[in-house]
Order: structure tokens, then C-alpha cells, then sequence
């Protein structure tokens, strides 16, 4: 390509972002600047200063190798005008932007209009640190959020794009953003914000409860398809509606992105996007950091899978702004040993031949439960054990909110049935709510039963399949049942995210147990693995489009023979195939532009017509990628075809799996034989339902994807037998307590009973704790004061021992001090635990001086070792794990006077 059709080129990618090629006042070309130099091109502002130049090389020519050039041309216009321009760098296919004489080019997806650019400048002339302001106290106030805040605008300020917060569910990632925002803004370091979710429920939380609450001087607006308000400055949307519009935003829209909940799964939906402008962008994400993969952190350009910052759920519990929860496991006779027809008893045998069952067929394992049968005992003896352990409300009567995982919609309703046949009186407190149930009239879900599970008192339970797994915000649910396994570690994290907000979040505390949340229930009928240990991940699916391919690819390997050798016609067949999936990769897609110069000549005929086994690598590692990209793929169309693609291959192998041949033929099976479509295609039809297909042609096999493929979308879903009985059946394990160095195993109720005794008696004696009793709440030093002679009392010798490990087991709470136990037991909504005072006093030293990133994680450091060892000395500084922030951290990070405070307040602490 000359020089001239390379112009053309730069020529309409200009155009496409709103410069005007003929009007010289606007873009002039090839001017002269400095004693010898010609830019290529200067983009103008309206007063006539020049905005940016554009350096240009030949299509032939990698676009960086005019940044020498550009450079000189940058310097050279910065000493006429107030402010040096932007750069560009182009050839015809890739376009890099130069934003300082000290900043390195980035490949952007093409030019930025006058309007950004001229946002641009303004940013870069008053922008300030970051870091150098304060954050506002009436959007966070607890130090882990201000260091997640500090940590991301200390990398901001160094020149970092990109940033990754790890938080666990419920500890304010809204707030914390809303306050990264509100610094950007105050700094000038942004001035257009986008904020992204995978949920509609998500994006209105952002916009009504995040930017209009925190900052409703900032206009702001939802993203819609149909309708962009291009004068706002606060933007959110949906990653489906930014998928579908994007494109109506120059690349340059945004300053700064946010992406809610971004794990692996929005780089395989959003990848496009992302890439597309060039922003900086926070990942949100309350997944723990061990269930992140490399893609993830490679994203964010973390180094060595470390986020930019982390908040674990296990420090939130530990910190108090979590609620822990305490686990029941429990499991009915069916449900460990299957139901089996040899196992039941002759009264159980007859109630099955009553039913025209052949008990003697009756053989299934524990998994099948739900799956393939379902006995209304199991599900009787399952909701009377959830009765009689659940949390209940104040009253004690109800139970507290409970959201309860079902494995299928059919299962949610039949645990409904159940529960109505069981208790009628309460038959308005249970319902399914699942999206085919909650649909609302705009098409979106959640907003009918779920806004009444939130706000009503009934119901109290709510069934779901998938629906409230994840991103629903019910405080005061208590209660969480798995009547499922779950797989997915990822999954299981977020499901027990429904239950983690603390008290402060509920609004309506009739609806807990005693009004308060001390924290919350698991009642798990399947043994699921809460304590897992991380391991390898598991691979996500190739998407079909890209295993069709490598199939193909592997069919053409086959084949392939010397170049000057005529190819056959299996490899003819399988290089239009190929040709055909190339052909729909979509080439105004930004990061296929990004890859398109490296494989570009899989476009050219001429590459096929010289094809040899070396150039396979090419198509296998760098062009199948790309089909992730194509829209509007046939799934059940390219997943027959590709089952044919595979037969071909097992065929020329001699390695034919005859699940292979009997998957080809269900589906033909189930296609409808009185469509009038198909009525040409009978042979198709026979050859995939005989034994012929086994030993079919490559022609004939071709001829069954064109005739049949495309009709896949009409099979008939297939059949399950699905068998329901009803058996009794009774919970076979429940959970005992074990008690002191022996080992000797108590019942629950029992434990209970005696150490509730010895509380009340000791209340009795006790001046605090008779004050206590009538209602008085002492001042924080003499609750303090109170938390050192119970930890005395109790941690002795004589009598039932009582630790937070047995206090969690029998009394359904996770609290690590005695207050914290006593407000549980006593009663006493408004009794602060110790770790509550200790937070509460570390927060206010904390927040009430200016600390950088690195000097609050030194100062929760120093909180946790406090909350430990419940006492703290000036020789700790020098231990570990305060050793791990260097030999003299103390005095690196704190002034003489910030460590006599901080030993002064830890002292009024101890406990």
C-alpha cells in the first residue's frame, strides 16, 4: 500500500471521530514546524492552537517508528504555544497515543474527537496529586476503606492505569468507589466516569445509592441503547448495554472505568469493551483473592497476583463490619445411603407396588436426590429440621429472613408444596422466587417478589434457583439452607455473601432474633465443602466456534501434502470451512484490529493457495482466538457441526466413539419429521440414523451439516424420567458439642442450658453486670474494664470451659470477646463488644490524621496485633509481623508523637 492510500486510510479514521479533512482550519496538513520538519498532520482547536499531531507511516510500516519524529515535532510546538499537544502515531491500522512528552505511546482504538481532547488538556494542565487530599469522612470512615482509596490514588499519581480492590461482600466497595471518585474529580485527574455492572439491580444500587447520594452535584445518568445523554459527567450501565452501544463513545469518552464484580467471567463477555477506551480502570470484585485467575490479575497489571488492595472476608468478620457464620450440617437417611428398593421395609415395598413401582427397580444413589427422584419424606424431614434450628425473629414464632438454594425450579416448587401441606398456618411465609415467576412488565426481573422479600414481613423464606444467589442485599437475612451441592468455590462465596451484612445495615430488627445480628445461620443438607482449600482451577469451555475450528484444523493436518500437490477434496472441503469461520470474524472489532497486523495474510487467497503444515500454527494460536469475537452464533447449529467435524476426523483415524454416532443421532432424532423443512432432506436424515454414518463419505457428511445443522434450533427437548416418591425419611446426623481436653461430646441443647446458668449467676453477683441487667450501659473504659474480669472468670480451670469456638457451636454466633457474648445472651441490643470499642478507638486515631496508603496498612497492622494479643508494647514494634514493613518501620511511618498516642490509647485498651 503507497503512502497515499495509507493517507486515505488515516483520512477516514479522522473523519470517523468528527474532524473535518478538507477544513484547514480544523486539520492542516503536512505544515512546516522547526527549522526542517513537516508534521504529517495538526488537529486543531477552534482558537487555532494546535491540539495534537499525528505523525503518519506507509501501511507497510510499524506506526512507533515515527516516534522519534514526533517527539521533535511535540517539542518544537511547545515552544509556540502555551502547552505542548498530544501525539498520534498511525499507519492505516494501528493507531498509538502520545498523552506527555514523558509518557510512553499506548495503542488506542482510534482518534479522539476535539471535545476529549480539549478534556484532556484541561486535566492535564490542574490536575493534582491525588493523594495530597483528604477523603471525605461523610462517604467512608472506616481506615480499610480509606486505604483501599489511598493505595489506588498513590498509584494514579505514579503514572499506573489500572487497579484491582479486593473487598468482601458488605464492606462498602459503593462507598469505597464513591470516594475514589470524589477524589479524581476534587484532583481534576477526571472529569467523565463510567461505572459498570453485570446487573440491572447493580447499576441502579450505583447510581441512586452511590452517585446521587455521595455526589448529587454531579450530573449523572444510566447508559441506555436507545438513549446517551453525552452532557452528563457520571455515566453507569450494564456490561450487556455497553456491549451493544459502545460504539456510539469515542475511545477517549472516559477518564476513568469502573467494572463491578470483575472476575474471569467479564473478560470472556467484555473483553471487546474494556479494550476499546483508553481509560483508567478499577476492577471491583468481592470474590476472594485465591479464586481469581491469572487473567484477572494480568488485566489489572498486578504483579505477582497481588491486588492493588485486599479486604478479606475473614478480616471484615474479624474487624466486626462482617457478620460470621456459625454451620449446621445435617443429612437424612436417604439422602447418606440412596434409596434402594432392597434397603426399605415390606410397608414401604407395598407403598410403592400400591403405585404400580417395581420397588426391586428402585436403586438410587445419595446424588440422584432432586436429580433423577425426589421423595416428599426427604423434604418433609429437611423442612422440619430447618423449623427447629433456624433463627427466628424477635418473637421467637417466625422464622428470620431465610433464603433457601434450590438445585432446579422443580425442586423450589415442590419444597413450596411441601411446606403449605406442612404448616398451613404459615403458608403465606414461604415463596419461590425465581426469574420465570418474578418477571415485571419492562422485561426485567426481581422487582415484584423480591422488593416485597426485602421490605414485608412476609414472606419469611424465599426458594430461589440462581436468582438470589448473588448481588441481592437483604440484611437481616439469618438464615442460609443449601438444599444443593455447589461446585464452584467463586459460587459458594457469593451465596454466603446474602447473609454477611452486619446489625448496622438492618432496618428492621423485629425481624432478629432478640433484634440483633450477631451473626448469621448455614443450614447445609449436602455437605458442602465451606472450608475448601483453594485449588487448581477449573478450565473454562473453549467457546464452540473456536473447538470447531481446531477440529477443522486438525482435519485439514490430515490431508495437507506438499503445496505443488493438488489438495484433495477433504482438504478443499475443510479450507472453505475454514475459510467460511475467518470470513466472519469481525475486523472493526478493536482487539481483532489489535491482532489483525500479525495475521493478516490468513485473509489473503494467496496464503491458502501455498498453505503447508508451517503456517497451521499461525491459524491455530493466533486466528482461533479471534472467533471468541464473532456475533450471532447458532449454538445448537455449530455444535451439531462440530460433532460431524469430529466424526470425520475419528473416520479418517479409524477411532470412531460410538457415543459420538448415537449424540449425532438423538439429536436428528428429536428433530420434528412433519416440519415441511426438512422434507427435501430425507437422505441427510436416514444416513445419520443408520449404520452407514459410521463409514459415511466426506461429501455425504457435508451434505448432513448444510441440510440439517441449521434446523437444530427445532429439536424437541429431550425427556427425563423422573421419578417422585414419598417415603419417610428422618435426619440421621445432627451435630454434637465437644468439651475440654477429653474430648467428651455433649448435645448442643444441653451445653447451652449449663453455661447460660453460669452466666446468669454470675450476673446476679456482678456490679457491671447487674448494671447491665437494668438496662445501664457503662462507659467504654469500664466495659473494657468488665471484658478483663470475664475473660478471668471464664478462661480458668474449674467449670464448663467457654472460648469463642464453643460459644459459635452452641450458641449460633462468631464473637471473639465476652461482651460480645453477653450482649447475645443478656439481651443487650445496645452493648458494644470489646472489638467494637478497640475498632471504634483505632478508627477515630486513624482517620482523624492525614496517613498515606503505606501508613494506615502499618496501623491496622498494629490493630490486628492488638486484637490478638489484646495488649501492645513499644518492643512489638520491632517484632513481627511489623517487621515485614522493615527493620525501623515504626519510625519510617509514625512521628515520636504518633507512637506516644498510639501506646497510650493501646494501654487504656488492653484487655
Amino acid at each position: 500500500m503507497t503512502e497515499a492510500e495509507t493517507r486515505k486510510l488515516i483520512d477516514a479514521q479522522l473523519l470517523s471521530a468528527g474532524w473535518s479533512i478538507n477544513n484547514r482550519a480544523h486539520v492542516s496538513l503536512e505544515s512546516k514546524i522547526g527549522p526542517s520538519g513537516i508534521t504529517d498532520y495538526r488537529l486543531h482547536d477552534a482558537d487555532g492552537t494546535i491540539l495534537a499531531i499525528i505523525e503518519a507511516k506507509k501501511f507497510s510500516r510499524a506506526a512507533r517508528d515515527g516516534e522519534p519524529q514526533l517527539r521533535d515535532y511535540i517539542q518544537a510546538t511547545t515552544a509556540t504555544q502555551p502547552y505542548p499537544p498530544f501525539g498520534f502515531l498511525a499507519n492505516g491500522q494501528e493507531i498509538h497515543f502520545v498523552e506527555s512528552p514523558g509518557h510512553a505511546p499506548r495503542r488506542v482504538a482510534g482518534f479522539f474527537p476535539a471535545v476529549d481532547l480539549i478534556r484532556l488538556r484541561h486535566i492535564r494542565i490542574e490536575a493534582i496529586p491525588m493523594s495530597s487530599l483528604p477523603i471525605r469522612l461523610d462517604i467512608v470512615d472506616r481506615a480499610y476503606q480509606h486505604e483501599a482509596a489511598r493505595r489506588t490514588a498513590e498509584a494514579f499519581d505514579i503514572g499506573r492505569r489500572h487497579a484491582l480492590l479486593v473487598m468482601a461482600t458488605g464492606t462498602g466497595k459503593t462507598r469505597t468507589i464513591m470516594a475514589l471518585i470524589d477524589l479524581c474529580l476534587r484532583a481534576n485527574a477526571a472529569r467523565r466516569v463510567l461505572f459498570v455492572a453485570d446487573r440491572d439491580e447493580l447499576v441502579k444500587q450505583a447510581l441512586d445509592d452511590g452517585f446521587k447520594a455521595f455526589l448529587p452535584d454531579e450530573p449523572s445518568a444510566r447508559v441506555l441503547g436507545y438513549k446517551i445523554d453525552p452532557d452528563k459527567r457520571l455515566y453507569v450501565a450494564t456490561e450487556q448495554t455497553m456491549r451493544d452501544c459502545y460504539r456510539k463513545f469515542s475511545p477517549s469518552a472516559f477518564d476513568l472505568i469502573i467494572i463491578d464484580e470483575a472476575h474471569r467471567s467479564i473478560f470472556n463477555r467484555f473483553t471487546e469493551v474494556i479494550d476499546y477506551f483508553d481509560a483508567r480502570i478499577i476492577g471491583l470484585t468481592a470474590t476472594p483473592a485465591q479464586y481469581l485467575d491469572r487473567d484477572s490479575f494480568r488485566a489489572f497489571r498486578c504483579e505477582a497476583n497481588v491486588p492493588t488492595f485486599l479486604y478479606p472476608y475473614e478480616t471484615a468478620v474479624t474487624e466486626g463490619y462482617l457478620a460470621d457464620y456459625t454451620l449446621y450440617q445435617a443429612q437424612t437417611g436417604f439422602q447418606r445411603n440412596g434409596i434402594r428398593g432392597l434397603n426399605l421395609s415390606d410397608e414401604h415395598r407395598q407403598s410403592l407396588t400400591a403405585r404400580g413401582i417395581d420397588p426391586d427397580e428402585i436403586d438410587y444413589h445419595a446424588d440422584d436426590i432432586e436429580d433423577t427422584i425426589s421423595n416428599r419424606g426427604t423434604l418433609r424431614a429437611q423442612w422440619k429440621e430447618i423449623l427447629e434450628v433456624c433463627h427466628k425473629d424477635q418473637s421467637g414464632q417466625l422464622p428470620a429472613k431465610t433464603i433457601i438454594f434450590a438445585t432446579s425450579q422443580a425442586h423450589a416448587h415442590r419444597l413450596c408444596s411441601v411446606f403449605q401441606e406442612e404448616y398451613p398456618q404459615w403458608g403465606r411465609e414461604v415463596q419461590v422466587i425465581t426469574s420465570s415467576v418474578d418477571r415485571v412488565r419492562d422485561g426485567t426481573y426481581g422487582d415484584g417478589l423480591l422488593k416485597k422479600f426485602k421490605k414485608e414481613e412476609s414472606p419469611r423464606i424465599a426458594i430461589s434457583v440462581d436468582m438470589l444467589d448473588t448481588g441481592v442485599d437483604v440484611p437481616e437475612v439469618m438464615n442460609l439452607v443449601f438444599m444443593k451441592p455447589v461446585v464452584s468455590p467463586i459460587k459458594l462465596w457469593q451465596m454466603i455473601g446474602r447473609g454477611t451484612r452486619p446489625q448496622e445495615a438492618c432496618k428492621f430488627l423485629h425481624r432478629l432474633p432478640g433484634g440483633r445480628k450477631e451473626g448469621f445461620l448455614i443450614i447445609d443438607f449436602w455437605q458442602n465443602d465451606f472450608g475448601r482449600v483453594p485449588g487448581p482451577l477449573t478450565v473454562a469451555d473453549l467457546p464452540i466456534l473456536v473447538r470447531l475450528f481446531h477440529t477443522r484444523l486438525r482435519l485439514l493436518e490430515t490431508e495437507l501434502s506438499d503445496p505443488a500437490t493438488p489438495a484433495t477434496p477433504a482438504a478443499q472441503s475443510a479450507i472453505a470451512a475454514l475459510r467460511g469461520m475467518i470470513a466472519r470474524i469481525p475486523l472493526d472489532c478493536f482487539p481483532v484490529q489489535q491482532a489483525y497486523p500479525a495475521v493478516s495474510e490468513a485473509w489473503q487467497d494467496s496464503f491458502w493457495r501455498e498453505l503447508a503444515r508451517a503456517d497451521l500454527p499461525l491459524l491455530r494460536l493466533h486466528v482461533a482466538p479471534l472467533l471468541r469475537f464473532t456475533a450471532e452464533v447458532d449454538v445448537a447449529s455449530e455444535t451439531f457441526t462440530h460433532k460431524v467435524e469430529r466424526l470425520k476426523l475419528g473416520i479418517r483415524a479409524a477411532n470412531i466413539r460410538p457415543a459420538l454416532i448415537e449424540s449425532i443421532a438423538d439429536d436428528v432424532r428429536r428433530l420434528p419429521r412433519d416440519s415441511p423443512e426438512l422434507a427435501g432432506k430425507k437422505a441427510s436424515i436416514q444416513l445419520a440414523l443408520s449404520a452407514d454414518l459410521a463409514t459415511a463419505s466426506t461429501p455425504a457428511l457435508d451434505d448432513l451439516i448444510a441440510d440439517l445443522a441449521g434446523e437444530m434450533w427445532r429439536r424437541r427437548k429431550q425427556r427425563r424420567d423422573f421419578l417422585e416418591i414419598d417415603l419417610p425419611d428422618l435426619i440421621e446426623t445432627r451435630a454434637f458439642i465437644t468439651v475440654g481436653e477429653g474430648g467428651q461430646q455433649i448435645p448442643v441443647a444441653e451445653y447451652r442450658n449449663r453455661v447460660e446458668g453460669r452466666i446468669h449467676d454470675l450476673a446476679a453477683a456482678h456490679p457491671a453486670l447487674a448494671a447491665l441487667r437494668r438496662g445501664e450501659i457503662p462507659s467504654d473504659e469500664i466495659l473494657i474494664t468488665l471484658e478483663r474480669t470475664l475473660h478471668q472468670e471464664f478462661s480458668g480451670g474449674d467449670g464448663i470451659p467457654l472460648d469463642s469456638r464453643l460459644i459459635g457451636t452452641a450458641f449460633g454466633i462468631r464473637t471473639d470477646s465476652f461482651l460480645g457474648f453477653l450482649r447475645h445472651l443478656l439481651g443487650l441490643p445496645d452493648l458494644p463488644d470489646y472489638r467494637q470499642l478497640v475498632t471504634r478507638s483505632f478508627n477515630a486515631f486513624l482517620t482523624g490524621r492525614h496517613y498515606t496508603g503505606d501508613q494506615l496498612a502499618f496501623l491496622r497492622t498494629i490493630q490486628e496485633v492488638f486484637l490478638k494479643r489484646r495488649t501492645f508494647t513499644e518492643a512489638d514494634f520491632y517484632e513481627s509481623p511489623l517487621t515485614s514493613y522493615g527493620r525501623n518501620a515504626a519510625e519510617k511511618f509514625l512521628s515520636p508523637e504518633d507512637r506516644a498516642a498510639l501506646l497510650e490509647m493501646t494501654g487504656r485498651l488492653a484487655a
